[in-house]
């Protein structure tokens, strides 16, 4: 779990954060968003202290991360940047089992983690492992560097803008492997985006920062449906899907049919359905034309936001 507490940053007269309260559950995809110079990747550099606040404290696992040894805090941690920032004289698996080497890991370790990982990312590794970055488009970078921030099984990995300079097919994909791999790890991501589209379809939750404050933090529907403030409520306005009909999306396969249940709600609209309270395992149990159908939260909002790009 990472805790911020009473979080401020100020560089001379120029206030970054302002008393800033969070806490990240072990295992969600939470995204930061807000407008550039909001404050959010001030935020994230702090849990691996790149920036030190002014005044408060974070935690990671109920330890302030300052009494952290720095070394052993970063070996554990996942971190991909804007860029893939990988290292142009090693190859690509050397690349990705940098940290391991760091953590004493033996070479053919080493080289069998980096294939399996490739694997996992779509890499296949008899093609990739020996490339150097050159070699690889920016997408295929990328991936290499999510690969790199997995390799020491970390329970942490923090990405700040990791698509955003990506074209929106490669972001699309890139989104998508995200997704895939937080659902097999339930490794605990730390999101920073700009876009408030992509903070909604990656959030299992979302933290709204503008001018150094919080607004608001709440599930990509919360966000939508229940906005704390006028900000909130205006910047994603333009993000709100285009919902579409029952009948383009249950021929999505992402809606699985199941026995009618009571309880269940009965719904018309994609626009009612995406306005249900998922239960605790995250589906969506609704009712439609008298059968029964289910449907991940994570799934509608990966739908809508295809929805949206089209």
């Amino acid at each position: 779990m990472i805790k911020y507490e009473a979080i401020g940053m100020q560089y001379g007269q120029n206030v970054i954060l302002k008393n800033i309260n969070l806490t990240i559950n072990d295992g969600e995809l939470f995204v930061l968003v807000g407008p550039s110079g909001s404050g959010k990747t001030t935020l994230l550099r702090m849990i691996n202290r790149l920036i030190a606040p002014t005044t408060g404290n974070v935690y990671l696992n109920e330890k302030r991360v300052k009494d952290y040894d720095l070394r052993e805090l970063r070996l554990h941690m996942g971190y991909v940047l804007q860029d893939s920032s990988l290292f142009p004289n090693l190859t690509v698996g050397e690349n990705i089992a940098i940290q391991l080497e760091q953590q004493g890991v033996n070479k053919n370790d080493r080289r069998k983690r980096s294939m399996e990982l490739l694997d996992q990312v779509g890499l296949p590794a008899s093609d990739f492992i020996d490339r150097h970055p050159d070699e690889l488009s920016g997408g295929q970078q990328q991936r290499v560097a999510i690969a790199r921030s997995m390799a020491t099984q970390p329970q942490l990995i923090l990405m700040d803008e990791s698509f955003s300079a990506l074209d929106p097919v490669l972001r699309t994909q890139q989104q998508d492997l995200l997704l895939k791999l937080h659902r097999q790890s339930k490794t605990t991501v730390v999101f920073v985006t700009h876009d408030m589209q992509e903070a909604l379809r990656l959030g299992d939750r979302i933290a709204v920062i503008n001018d150094g404050q919080l607004q608001q933090v709440g599930t990509p529907n919360e966000i939508l449906e229940r906005p704390a403030n006028q900000f909130v409520a205006d910047f994603f306005a333009t993000a709100r899907p285009r919902l579409g009909t029952m009948t383009a999306l249950l021929s999505s396969k992402l809606v699985q049919k199941t026995p009618v249940a009571d309880q269940s709600a009965v719904v018309t609209t994609v626009a009612e359905l995406a306005s249900l309270t998922p239960d605790t395992t995250g589906w969506l149990c609704f009712q439609y034309q008298g059968q029964g159908f289910r449907i991940q939260t994570t799934d509608l909002l990966h739908y809508l936001g295809q929805r949206e790009e089209r």
